[in-house]
This record gives C-alpha cells, sequence and structure tokens, in this order.
C-alpha cells in the first residue's frame, strides 16, 4: 500500500516533464516560424506534437508551418513536396483552407480534375467565398471528358 504513494509524484512529475518538452519545442516552432526558418519550426512542432499529440493549439500552429512551407516548395515549382506539406496542414486542421485551395490548383495544374473540384470546393466553403475560377475551369474540362468529347491523358502503358 506504501508503494501507491510514490506512484502519483512520479507520474505527475512525469506529465509535468512531457508538458514542459512540448512547451519548448512549440516556442522554439513559433521562433522558427517569425524568423522563416521553416524547415526548422516544421521538426520543431512535430516534436512537440509528440508529446502532445492532441493539442489543437500545436495542430493549428502546425497546420500554418505546413501551409507556409508548402507555398514556398509551391512558388519554388516543387509540386510533391508542397503537396505533402498542404496535405499534413489538412491533416492537423481539417478546416485550413488554404491548404485546400493549393491543393486544388495543384490539382488543377496535373489535370487531376477531380479532385480540383474538390478541393476548390472545399476551400471556398471554409471561406465562405464563391468557387476559385480553377474549380469552373476543371468543371468544364471534366464535362468533356465524360461526354466523350476528350480523353483523359493515360501514361505509356496504361493506354488501352
Amino acid at each position: 500500500m506504501m508503494k501507491l504513494g510514490y506512484l502519483f509524484p512520479t507520474v505527475l512529475v512525469a506529465f509535468v516533464i512531457v508538458g514542459c518538452a512540448a512547451q519548448v519545442n512549440q516556442n522554439a516552432a513559433q521562433n522558427a516560424l517569425a524568423a522563416g526558418r521553416l524547415d526548422e519550426a516544421a521538426n520543431d512542432i512535430q516534436t512537440a506534437l509528440a508529446h502532445d499529440p492532441d493539442n489543437l493549439q500545436l495542430k493549428e500552429l502546425a497546420a500554418d508551418i505546413f501551409t507556409r512551407r508548402g507555398v514556398q516548395y509551391y512558388q519554388s515549382g516543387t509540386m510533391i513536396a508542397a503537396a505533402d506539406d498542404f496535405q499534413r496542414a489538412v491533416a492537423y486542421q481539417p478546416n485550413y483552407a488554404m491548404a485546400w485551395d493549393y491543393l486544388g490548383l495543384i490539382a488543377s495544374q496535373q489535370n487531376d480534375w477531380q479532385h480540383a473540384i474538390e478541393y476548390g470546393n472545399k476551400a471556398a466553403g471554409l471561406e465562405g467565398k464563391p468557387d476559385p475560377s480553377y474549380v469552373d475551369s476543371a468543371r468544364k474540362q471534366l464535362l468533356k471528358i465524360q461526354s466523350g468529347g476528350i480523353r483523359p491523358y493515360l501514361p505509356p502503358g496504361k493506354r488501352p
């Protein structure tokens, strides 16, 4: 019975240490973000989330960091890395409209009309705005494909 008396303080100390670690990493992520060091901020926020995976404030910060880094990748033409970061952003914060919009833009550029429409609609709905112009274009392209007016691109080896 005496041993249980030691259990509570030990659990409490462990909880405080984990909480402190998450806070330290959150602060480091915010400082790196403010300084424009997005790779460092991404690493720090992931470490913070490893210590406190259900913290909504950390998830919001993660969505912001990954969206900003995704925009950098997008602007430099590194679309796979950009799409990965935008997907991370919406995984952490499903209502992060900017990340959905960029996912729609990327899908549109890749002639993935269905996802361009889906992601663009999601972004517009979250922001309470009309659909972006790429969604209208994607709808027209998808309609052409569905009506047999044009054939979708199939890579070599997958053609009928």
